[in-house]
């Protein structure tokens, strides 16, 4: 069986970035500091509470532009709001190098990035399926693939976008239990407990502390049992939200699998079907789902609403050059390491399961 990241340095990730050139020689002037994050199997969001519990400053003031892998080696642009590059500089983390720093006028925001370059070391590979990877790598210069969302965008558990779609649904008792009870293929006394029993006294107890989404659901339903639009609300919404996108990327996803246009919408409450030759397909399977376009704008929480967007169907990776080499990690096998770069939002590990389809 073939790995990518049997090491964190199997699977290297840095960022185009291309927001703002500096336009002041004075760096005095200018109310951000920038610099490169690099991190090694490192949790991002951990790395950066870390930074901010260094500096004394609130998490807020901290910005990036997407969000990395952690069993990986990123590199990723950061900046932070009023805090002197010297102070920066001092920090001092384990497996984390801050680098190229700079005073810049702007915040990094969520996509600010252009697109990211990967170099990614594919090890425990029988020899005899060398040509197979070969002629799939060539398959994937010439004709792309399609863009679905990785597995990552649904979470280890398999279910985001079924906490989702009940959201949408206006269904929140089953969003709240969907998301503290789903299982996925792992086994969790825990999670079976609380579905059998909705014992959230006795959950909140039994729950793992690492959990803090679940702690804090668990935390207002042992108080107040039957609000699960309050429980909801304590979430922050940036991972409320994930809940909605990564119900519309499954949809997204089931279209383009059977799509044959370039652009796939992804659906939300403005999105007009009628431009797509896809509408057909798109409307038999929100239909399966028992959801409809108008539930985007989600009346219980209309902070979640989406409007929708569009996605290119079909990605063609920039610069792909690969090598064969001697697996050093794994006897009488081989690696292959292959590099390339793409646009932002598209996955490369769903690239690699094409190198090795």
């Amino acid at each position: 069986m073939t790995h990518i990241k049997q090491i964190p340095e199997d699977f290297v990730v840095k960022e185009i970035f291309e927001k703002q050139k500096n336009r002041h020689e004075n760096k005095e002037i200018g109310f951000y500091t920038w610099f490169t994050l690099k991190k090694t199997n490192w949790d991002m969001f951990r790395v950066l509470k870390m930074i901010s519990s260094r500096l004394g400053v609130s998490i807020k003031r901290i910005g990036h532009a997407g969000v990395k892998d952690k069993r990986a080696v990123t590199y990723q642009k950061i900046s932070v709001w009023n805090v002197p590059v010297e102070r920066v500089k001092n920090i001092k983390i384990k497996d984390v190098e801050l680098s190229d720093f700079e005073q810049k006028e702007e915040r990094i925001n969520l996509g600010d990035l252009k697109g990211n370059e990967f170099e990614i070391t594919i090890r425990d590979i029988e020899p005899e399926i060398k040509e197979k990877i070969e002629q799939n790598i060539k398959k994937i210069k010439k004709e792309g693939f399609i863009n679905v969302f990785g597995k990552q965008r649904f979470g280890n558990r398999n279910n985001t976008h079924l906490v989702g779609r009940e959201i949408l649904r206006n269904d929140l008792e089953e969003a709240v239990l969907n998301y503290l009870t789903h299982e996925g293929d792992r086994v969790d006394e825990f999670r079976k407990n609380l579905r059998e029993t909705k014992d959230f006294k006795t959950g909140l107890k039994e729950c793992p502390r690492y959990l803090r989404n679940e702690i804090i659901l668990l935390n207002h339903l042992a108080k107040n049992s039957n609000d699960y639009a309050g429980a909801l609300r304590r979430i922050p919404k940036k991972f409320r939200r994930m809940f909605v996108h990564a119900y519309q990327s499954y949809i997204w996803n089931e279209v383009a699998r059977i799509s044959d246009e370039d652009v796939v919408p992804l659906v939300g409450y403005e999105t007009d079907l009628s431009k797509y030759s896809s509408k057909k397909q798109i409307e038999k399977i929100m239909k399966k789902e028992d959801v409809k376009i108008s539930d985007f704008k989600i009346k219980s929480m209309p902070e979640l609403s989406s409007e929708g967007a569009e996605r290119n169907r079909v990605m063609k990776p920039k610069g792909i050059k690969h090598s064969f080499g001697e697996d050093e990690l794994n006897d009488n096998k081989i690696k292959c390491v292959i590099k390339f770069k793409m646009e932002k939002g598209s996955y490369a590990t769903v690239l690699i399961d094409k190198v090795l389809e």
